[in-house]
């Protein structure tokens, strides 16, 4: 009960943070997304469970740049380009492991540039 009421409060938080908070496994499959970035994306929680990270932003693979690689992440930001409106994001992962392997990454994004396109 108190772990269902601890999720809650946690859901709460990351869901005030205007920034772009996405949790996706070590296959690049998302897991959750905070309201920021379901607003910015246009899409849903339960539409985008499932699916692969990279193609909120239009690819068909996993971003050349990534940072997921085997066991072990780079910690310098990227840049991600939202398909939708051109504007650019710095992007930060955090990994979580779990028996020495990377188990969720936490993803933050943060906007870098307006373009004109929006």
């Amino acid at each position: 009960m108190m772990r269902d009421y601890a999720e809650d409060i946690l859901n709460v938080v990351l869901d005030e943070i205007d920034d772009i908070i996405l949790i996706h496994d070590s296959e690049h499959t998302l897991v959750w997304m905070n309201r920021a970035g379901l607003l910015k994306f246009d899409v849903t929680l339960e539409g985008i469970i499932g699916e692969r990270c990279y193609t909120l932003f239009g690819r068909n693979k996993h971003c050349d740049d990534c940072k997921i690689v085997g066991t072990a992440m780079r910690k310098d930001s990227r840049k991600r380009v939202m398909p939708s409106t051109g504007e650019i994001f710095d992007c930060h992962s955090v990994p979580l492991y779990k028996d020495g392997k990377i188990d969720l990454v936490v993803q933050h994004l943060t906007l870098a540039e307006k373009t004109g396109k929006q």
